[in-house]
């Protein structure tokens, strides 16, 4: 099952793809079930008793909507954490000069705002204080079912599902921030900013989805291919993630787990390559869709 959102920035409605790839509005069976817009993360974490509902909404609507005659939205609307993982991949520890050969032993985590979030085809917005901006396609695990201290084999239970998501990142601004306060490294500032996080195009359900160690994660900029890797070189596997973040974060439906980048980031190559307003930003990975977001600047 594929979910999404669509509709206006912040009045967007919940959807379903049917199997012509067209929504299906959910809003009708939610509002039956008694679960508000506010509350849509209840609906992730209650997926396996919708599920036989959903699925005959597909098989008797009529109702639907092109995917291409609407904008799609993050298809988690009001995520109540996002957690991000860094230097998860050992190609790209390897490419990144401060890292390389320094594999993590626990995973490397922080955090981005919700006002980061963004649907499949908005616009990055590169921020004036930066001339450094760059691209991480990374898998991302939705949450279902919540929980603390989650054990490894328990975590593939609490997931919802999964999404394509780009950790955009502001290369100068935390490198150039991280000097005006040497303890702390300026991680948060530079890959927190607005738009920083566009998910989509789809949520893919985990009932439909494969194992998350055989994902093939692919991102171009203007038809060149600049990343092609898979979950299977993390040096930490999904369940090994969510059991670490549940250590010391309860972990809610509708929470957001990104999972780190392979090889490939634009600050990597030599020279480095960096966005720019008018560069398009297309990522896929296997089973999950494709995003193709454009770049421009803050105006």
């Amino acid at each position: 099952m594929r979910l999404v959102s669509y509709g206006d920035r912040g009045s967007e409605q919940p959807g379903v793809l049917n199997e012509n790839d067209r929504i299906v509005p959910l809003r009708p069976l939610l509002d039956a079930a008694g679960i508000p817009n506010a509350d849509m993360n209840h609906a992730l974490a209650d997926l396996p008793n919708l599920r036989p509902r959903i699925d005959e909404l597909l098989r008797d609507s009529v109702d639907s909507v092109s995917l291409d005659s609407v904008r799609l939205g993050p298809p988690v609307m009001h995520p109540g954490t996002i957690v991000a993982v860094g230097a998860n991949y050992a190609a790209h520890i390897n490419e990144v000069a401060a890292l390389k050969g320094k594999l993590p032993e626990v995973p490397m985590l922080f955090s981005k705002p919700g006002t980061s979030l963004g649907g499949p085809r908005d616009p990055v917005v590169r921020p004036v204080e930066s001339k450094e901006l760059d691209y991480e396609c990374e898998l991302a695990v939705v949450i279902g079912r919540g929980g603390r201290r989650i054990t490894p084999d328990e975590a593939l239970a609490h997931i919802a599902g999964y999404m394509i998501a780009n950790d955009v990142s502001a290369r100068d601004i935390f490198a150039r921030e991280m000097h005006k306060s040497p303890v702390y490294t300026q991680v948060l500032r530079g890959k927190g900013c607005d738009t920083f996080c566009p998910t989509g195009p789809w949520l893919l359900t985990a009932d439909a989805a494969p194992d998350p160690g055989e994902f093939r994660l692919r991102t171009w900029v203007n038809d060149e291919l600049r990343q092609d890797g898979t979950t299977a070189h993390m040096v930490f596997d999904v369940p090994t993630l969510v059991s670490s973040v549940s250590d010391s974060i309860t972990l809610r439906p509708g929470d957001i787990i990104l999972t780190g980048t392979p090889a490939g980031v634009g600050s990597s190559l030599r020279p480095p390559v960096y966005l720019n307003p008018g560069d398009v930003v297309r990522m896929e990975i296997s089973d999950l869709g494709v995003m193709a977001t454009p770049i421009r600047d803050e105006s």
